[in-house]
């Protein structure tokens, strides 16, 4: 993978962290894996590594997981009606988006339950293959 590529894919997902708020964004593609890392004020320290115990002695935090839901085609995003907001719970597996590819509707799902963190792109914006598209907090 060529240096403009990642460092196009980073700033995307930079922009997806600063947006979402989450502290850590992991996207493994490959051989390539992209850590994002930032800090968070005013926020709850980050769990301690494994066998580490908290320094207040308070039970640590449950770690919450994040998913990123990616394009599996070329084309063009479509929302379904009403569409999904920032925020929103989802309760079972559903269609959130679909991708129109020379006319065929491909579903973008959520892939389970969880609340949507962030909307990373816009109705009829296009998009790549692979591209993030939301993630979801599980």
């Amino acid at each position: 993978m060529t240096d403009d590529v990642i460092a196009t894919r980073a700033r995307a997902l930079a922009g997806a962290l600063t947006e979402s708020g989450f502290a850590r964004l992991r996207i493994r593609d490959g051989e390539t894996e992209i850590e994002l890392r930032r800090s968070v004020r005013g926020a709850v320290a980050v769990a301690p590594a494994a066998g580490e115990a908290p320094a207040n002695g308070a039970p640590a935090p449950a770690e919450r997981r994040a998913d990123v839901v990616a394009s599996d085609v070329v084309g063009v995003v479509r929302f379904l009606r009403p569409p999904v907001t920032e925020g929103q719970e989802l309760d079972t597996d559903r269609e959130l988006a679909y991708v129109e590819t020379l006319g065929i509707r491909n579903p973008v799902r959520s892939r389970g339950t969880g609340r949507i963190a962030a909307v990373l792109v816009n109705d009829g914006q296009p998009v790549e293959y692979g591209q993030p598209l939301f993630t979801v907090e599980r």
